[in-house]
């Protein structure tokens, strides 16, 4: 887990928003929680943009089951917000009682990225599924999971830097079973610095074999297709002042296809 205060636990917000995706960042924080005493906060985004969208005459709702088509209306929308936020409560509460953990719970309404941003001020570890999965009734998260699917990899950047080192960490945390490949996403300056890297990531893995993915001044679009491309569970990493920025964050929640965990 990142370094905290002696006196106080780590903080873990995951934020949710009623996605598909949701279940696997909440099967992450499953592995994660029970590692070092931590504090759960847990934050439900309620989407200003979706609730926009319900307000436009042409929104419609199609229902799968009686392949009946409606007005979405805003009152449909805060409804099953607070259907979803429920759900994600209790997941979490399952969870934090599993582990032993604290958790506390709010739900807040706006721009999702703009909420994450401010977020990150508050917090060690934060989890947050894809904007790319669909929204699902609730009752996703049983107590019967298993965690990650064995065949996908858990992904994570790194650059050497302190944080990234953290990062690599809870990496290894999430891709704990052996039979979970882990993709080590090299970012370095020249070809020289990249094979430093990769026998530091070695080293730092112990007996944990890697699949490496060496890129020299990538831009965060090329390290998102990366982790699209290989289909992974889950992507680790640290955050920096380039993925703070507004557009980035927001390719991180829109642009990939699984929970991302940021890492300070």
């Amino acid at each position: 887990m990142p370094e905290t205060d002696a006196h106080r636990r780590a903080r873990i917000l995951v934020m949710l928003g009623s996605l598909e995706s949701d279940r696997a960042a909440l099967e992450a924080l499953s592995l994660l929680a029970g590692r070092t005493p931590a504090e759960i906060l847990g934050m439900f985004v309620e989407d200003i943009e979706l609730l926009s969208l319900a307000e436009l005459p042409i929104a419609r709702e199609y229902c799968l089951l009686t392949h009946v088509e409606r007005h979405l209306q805003a009152p449909d929308i805060e409804r099953q917000f607070r259907i979803q936020a429920r759900a994600a409560q209790q997941a979490l509460a399952e969870i934090a009682s599993r582990r032993g953990s604290s958790l506390s719970f709010r739900t807040v309404r706006g721009i999702t990225t703009t909420l994450l941003r401010e977020a990150l001020a508050e917090t060690d570890l934060m989890l947050f599924g894809s904007a790319r999965g669909t929204l699902r009734m609730p009752g996703g998260f049983t107590r019967g999971s298993t965690g990650l699917r064995s065949r996908q990899p858990v992904a994570v950047v790194f650059d050497g830097s302190d944080p990234a080192q953290r990062a690599f960490q809870i990496a290894l945390q999430i891709a704990q079973n052996k039979a979970v490949p882990l993709t080590v996403i090299l970012t370095a300056s020249d070809a020289e610095q990249l094979s430093t890297l990769a026998d530091k990531a070695i080293r730092q893995a112990g007996t944990r074999s890697l699949h490496l993915v060496k890129l020299v001044h990538p831009v965060w679009p090329d390290v998102l297709a990366q982790v699209r491309g290989q289909r992974c569970a889950a992507l680790v990493v640290a955050i920096t002042a380039e993925l703070l920025q507004e557009e980035n964050l927001g390719r991180l929640r829109n642009e990939l296809n699984c929970p991302a965990l940021l890492v300070k």
